[in-house]
């Protein structure tokens, strides 16, 4: 069963010619039977998703709208079905992989399709209704489900990520220090502290893993009842890196808030059932096995300063069509706060 709350209908920009779909399906997907019903996921607009109902059958279809950097539209999307192919024989926990259509003339790009899992899809981190015992499990479930992303060896299952993952951490802070100057509208002076500190001081632990990229709550599907994974969403910046910038960017509803999105500043950990930071983050390293973390505060102001270049490109691009909203002056406030709390990590603070 769907959560209506979940779709919305085809949005006029990601429409496409459901009857030719159909054919298509009935052609290459074993027992697909018209009727076909689609509604749109809503969320993330670069890599639009649709729900397929037809009779008995639930599918997901995910497409692109920007090819990953070097490659093309098709050979994005034929990467990341090989890649949910693969986590899936490992075992990870997502909908069996159906079919990619490499053809544009069927809904005018190329696509993936999946089996449908249903379950629970929570959106507020703060997990409004629930009882403590019932968030406290579901926090356990998604730092053990990450844990479990981690403990993959990403080269005996042969992935199609990019590179060893050995110089991951030094890649993305160059790649974020040049994002940011390119949109820079301010002088801010921990940003720019930042900008030579953050280079200067990667670790070079030699600690690589499969890296989800972007696990957050929201992108995970929880048992209809119970606390437990289900299925893993949203594969599309997955790549060999290190674990721990994936662990800190999971943190990151701890230490932001930012417009649009849920935040756990200012919960009261005790009544609430959410774990702490601190006791979350043990969480994950009793899941992996691992007595602790060296350079929490390297990984924690790493991940606050790829919010504060988010954040700021989007208030660059905001300025750019015209005066600034309400919403777009929330952006630039968020970079000064986040870069702040970033530098205060680094500047003295226990590591």
């Amino acid at each position: 069963m769907v959560a209506p709350a979940e779709l919305m209908p085809v949005q006029p920009q990601h429409r496409f010619d459901e009857a030719r779909l159909a054919a298509y399906l009935q052609a290459n997907l074993a027992d697909f039977r018209p009727p076909l019903t689609v509604n749109q996921f809503k969320g993330s607009q670069a890599a639009p998703t649709f729900l397929l109902h037809s009779p008995g059958q639930n599918h997901v279809l995910r497409k692109r709208q920007v090819a990953k950097k070097g490659s093309t539209l098709a050979e994005s999307v034929e990467r990341d079905f090989a890649l949910i192919s693969k986590l899936h024989a490992a075992g990870l926990p997502m909908g069996m992989p159906r079919l990619v259509c490499l053809d544009d003339s069927v809904i005018g790009t190329p696509f993936y399709l999946l089996d449908y899992i249903a379950g629970r899809h929570f959106r507020d981190p703060n997990l409004p209704g629930m009882d403590a015992k019932q968030r406290q499990a579901i926090y356990l479930a998604m730092a053990q489900a990450m844990a479990q992303v981690h403990g993959l060896d990403p080269h005996s299952l042969g992935l199609p990520t990019n590179g060893d993952g050995s110089a991951y951490l030094a890649r993305q802070v160059a790649a974020l220090v040049q994002q940011y100057n390119a949109n820079r509208t301010e002088e801010i002076g921990a940003m720019a502290r930042l900008l030579d500190w953050l280079p200067a001081n990667v670790p070079q632990d030699g600690m690589t893993s499969l890296m989800h990229g972007n696990f957050r709550l929201d992108n995970l599907v929880f048992h209809p009842s119970e606390s437990h994974v289900v299925a893993m969403l949203d594969w599309d910046v997955a790549s060999i890196g290190h674990p721990l910038a994936d662990l800190a960017i999971n943190c990151m509803p701890y230490r932001v808030t930012i417009p649009g999105m849920g935040s756990l500043q200012g919960v009261d950990y005790i009544d609430s059932g959410i774990p702490g930071e601190h006791d979350y983050v043990a969480a994950y390293c009793a899941a992996r096995g691992i007595e602790g973390i060296a350079h929490w505060n390297f990984f924690l102001a790493f991940a606050l300063f790829r919010v504060a270049v988010m954040a700021q490109g989007i208030h660059k691009r905001g300025l750019e069509r015209g005066p600034a909203t309400p919403t777009i002056k929330a952006y630039a406030a968020v970079v000064r706060s986040v870069a702040n709390q970033a530098w205060n990590l680094v500047d003295g603070g226990d590591d």
